[in-house]
């Protein structure tokens, strides 16, 4: 694949920038892209999605390559750079700064966002593998301890419809990001707070909040799991 492959125009509108933005426009909006397509954050992606997410980043990278290719041509044409003058230069920079706060392209008609002139990159560390089990053991825990203490204690019905529907579906959220399983999370979680209501005491008060602590940090697994989703466009 070659930078002959994607125009100006298309590379500007991948990274959301101006098709004149300067380098560090690029590079920051570059690197905004590259940390949310990488195939690395996906770490319980699908085959397909890990290949669509890889797609995504080495369209990012073409991008980046295809702007700084433009660039660099601009700079070898400006009569300002075969000059040495300064000024000309800094008349180029700030011509480029307020294309980049307006969202006029020079070339193309691509009018996007133009974040990247003002916002600082902030990468987000994305979390590994290791904490989906340590959130299914900490919920295997407090399943043990509500069939223990909970609000029918010792009860084989309150297991079996109750606490394992209510962690396989937890656990499938944080897997897959669907919504059919946060549904079912909703409902079970529900079940176990009317339970704890209808027989209130202190040793369910205490079985309800140690179960749904890891009940609660495997929907936050899986609301990430479903802004990947959206993002791979699955």
């Amino acid at each position: 694949m070659t930078e002959r492959t994607m125009t100006l125009a298309e590379a500007a509108a991948v990274l959301e920038v101006p098709v004149d933005a300067v380098p560090e426009q690029v590079e920051r909006a570059y690197r905004y892209q590259a940390q949310r397509s990488h195939p690395d954050r996906l770490a319980a992606a699908t085959p397909a999605e890990v290949a669509a997410a890889a797609a995504r980043f080495d369209r990012c990278t073409l991008a980046r390559a295809v702007l700084r290719a433009a660039d660099a041509e601009r700079r070898l044409h400006s009569p300002a750079e075969g000059n040495g003058s300064t000024a000309g230069s800094a008349g180029n920079g700030a011509a480029a700064g307020a294309s980049a706060r307006t969202g006029r392209a020079a070339e193309g008609s691509w009018t996007g966002p133009v974040w990247a002139a003002d916002e600082p990159y902030q990468p987000s560390v994305p979390a590994g593998p290791w904490l989906f089990w340590v959130w299914a053991g900490l919920y295997a825990v407090g399943a043990v301890i509500s069939f223990l203490g909970g609000p029918l204690p010792y009860s084989q019905a309150d297991l079996w419809l109750r606490l394992l529907p209510l962690g396989l579906a937890a656990a499938a959220f944080a897997r897959t990001g669907r919504r059919g399983f946060l549904a079912a999370v909703v409902v079970w979680g529900a079940a176990t707070a009317v339970l704890t209501i209808l027989f209130a005491s202190f040793g369910p008060l205490v079985a309800m909040i140690v179960l749904m602590a890891p009940v609660i940090g495997l929907v936050a697994l899986g609301r990430r799991r479903q802004r990947d989703r959206v993002e791979a466009g699955t």
